[in-house]
């Protein structure tokens, strides 16, 4: 039975941004990186991978073929990644300033 990866490359970009997006974070000496883009970065990956895997499900489910575990593991990699990215962010020291 052959096994459906034609989403895997969608996953591992996934990944790798919500992961630079953290090392960023983790680095950053002054605040580049706002909570709104933070919280657009990391609600369109979560919904981007959602809708693959249910699309992959669909085209599995249909075609015949067997389900990647790699891209499933992927997905399920994105959640802890993005909860890491809003506690760095939530719990990050901010300068004080006066206006």
């Amino acid at each position: 039975m052959e096994t459906f990866v034609m989403l895997r490359p969608v996953f591992i970009l996934l990944v790798l941004v919500s992961i630079l997006v953290t090392i960023f974070l983790i680095f950053q000496k002054e605040e580049k990186v706002s909570g709104w883009t933070l919280f657009f970065v990391t609600s369109m990956s979560l919904i981007i991978g959602s809708v693959c895997l249910y699309s992959s499900g669909y085209i599995v489910d249909e075609f015949g073929l067997g389900g990647d575990p790699v891209s499933f593991y992927l997905y399920i990699a994105l959640f802890p990644v993005s909860l890491l990215n809003i506690l760095l962010y939530s719990f990050k020291p901010r300068p004080f300033i006066e206006t």
